[in-house]
């Protein structure tokens, strides 16, 4: 699994095993999909560019999603 902090709640991927990375990838795909609906939630820091995911547009969600997405099951494999 990927090293590097984890944009749901900020432990380290590497300490994450699969339930516990599952829940917090469908957690931040949530938040970072509808925006509006997880307004009140705390920010999420992209952990892809490392920019507020608030910032987004829908083509740079999409991006950076599908690279964070792509590091993390990559390693697992």
């Amino acid at each position: 699994m990927e090293k590097g902090d984890c944009p749901t709640c900020g432990k380290d991927m590497s300490q994450h095993d699969e339930w516990q990375a599952y829940l917090c990838v469908e957690k931040f795909i949530k938040v970072a999909t509808n925006p509006v609906a997880y307004g009140s939630v705390k920010k999420i820091m992209c952990p892809t560019c490392k920019g507020d995911m608030g910032d987004h547009n829908e083509k740079q969600t999409t991006e950076c999603m599908n690279e964070f997405l792509k590091d993390v099951t990559s390693e697992k494999a």
